[in-house]
């Protein structure tokens, strides 16, 4: 069976083949690299062949140096002749392709502040399940139409494999639901996102074996699915998708994600306030933002102190945000906002006040009157001289 993916280069990137290694290495892949794997005296050809042949994926450095080598193309197309799925990556802009990797896909890895590290891994699983036959369980007293769509799940037509899943969907039966549920953990992508949606669908958003293909498909191309995605973690409420959110809501470039991803946070509730509490401190004021939006969503008072510590944030909007959040939790808001009253941060004072006013409970009303009547106070106390010599 095949085990381990190739990695066909130039050897002036050298260097970024030794980091993709690595990188494929932490993600759980066997991989072949000649500097690692060819010995002294050995048939250099006879081995790259053999280890062509026997790799699921042969993963193409694309550069200009890359381009002109002769051994660089023998090793692609030997690996096209012998079926092993080519996936191209593009370290420096080069000119025109081959023929047939312009036909590729490739993935863009010039920008080194963000190589795509994770969308390489994803690929590699995909084909990597492609190779391994899986097989749904299937309960004894399964009738021969639950077979047969379960059988054909590991179809190669991908259009076989999402009608198999729709009729599975379909049909009123335990062991047809159990298959759907098994679909999820299916090496290929494509079974595992849609039978997550359609068990999401079919349960009213109660099924929570539907989350691992519904994070798979938060790391999808279509930004739609990925919407929809987030919006179905935050319905089924499952905090073991609270890392992916808060990544998607962090990093998406699609703004529409970011947002679905915070209203999907501010769903979860109290297990996602602790990674919401840290993107209070991003860098970014946008992150900043779109989790206060997701704090002020939920009534959670471990929320409070974080954003607390951000009334002050140097940013007008992330300011507005915060102060929308801690109104919203009312009266959890009011004992630590009362202590903040006692600061010696005039500016901290001014906001705590303020939020109290807003808020308008019994107890934040005298809290924020006392606190007017010493302001007042302070404020209309004549000015006592300096003492003689002390000018």
């Amino acid at each position: 069976m095949s085990q381990h993916v190739f990695v066909s280069y130039k050897h002036d990137d050298e260097v970024f083949a030794d980091m993709l290694m690595r990188q494929l290495q932490l993600a759980g892949f066997t991989v072949w690299l000649d500097t690692e794997h060819l010995r002294a005296g050995e048939n250099w050809r006879e081995a790259i062949n053999q280890a062509i042949q026997d790799a699921f994926a042969l993963v193409l450095v694309i550069s200009p140096e890359a381009q002109s080598s002769e051994y660089v193309t023998y090793e692609w197309a030997f690996a096209q002749g012998a079926g092993i799925k080519v996936v191209p990556v593009l370290l420096r802009p080069t000119g025109k392709l081959h023929p047939q990797l312009e036909m590729l896909q490739y993935l863009d890895f010039t920008d080194r502040a963000r190589p795509p590290w994770d969308k390489l891994v994803r690929r590699l699983w995909e084909i990597q399940g492609e190779h391994q036959p899986y097989t749904v369980s299937i309960a004894r007293d399964a009738p021969p139409p639950v077979r047969g769509a379960v059988a054909a799940l590991d179809s190669p037509n991908a259009e076989e494999r999402r009608q198999a899943l729709k009729s599975l969907a379909q049909m009123n039966h335990p062991s047809a639901y159990a298959a759907l549920v098994g679909a999820v953990q299916h090496p290929l992508r494509d079974v595992r996102v849609d039978a997550a949606f359609l068990l999401t669908k079919q349960t009213n958003h109660q099924e929570k074996a539907a989350v691992p293909g519904l994070l798979d498909a938060l790391h999808d191309d279509d930004a739609r699915l990925r919407a929809a995605a987030a919006k179905a973690l935050g319905e089924i409420g499952d905090p073991t998708a609270v890392p992916e959110l808060l990544r998607a809501m962090n990093k998406d470039a699609d703004g529409n994600i970011r947002w679905a991803a915070s209203g999907a946070l501010s769903k979860i509730g109290a297990a996602a306030v602790p990674g919401l509490a840290v993107a209070l401190k991003d860098d970014d004021w946008k992150v900043r933002r779109s989790a206060a939006e997701a704090l002020s969503g939920m009534r959670e008072s471990a929320a409070v102190p974080a954003l607390i510590e951000n009334m002050t944030d140097k940013n007008d909007v992330v300011r507005q945000a915060v102060a929308h959040a801690l109104e919203s939790m009312g009266e959890m808001a009011v004992p630590q906002l009362i202590e903040c009253l006692q600061s010696r941060d005039s500016n901290v004072t001014a906001i705590a006040a303020d939020m109290l006013q807003r808020i308008g409970t019994p107890e934040a009303m005298i809290a924020y009157h006392r606190w007017q009547g010493k302001a007042t106070t302070r404020l209309d106390e004549p000015r006592r001289p300096f003492p003689r010599g002390q000018r």
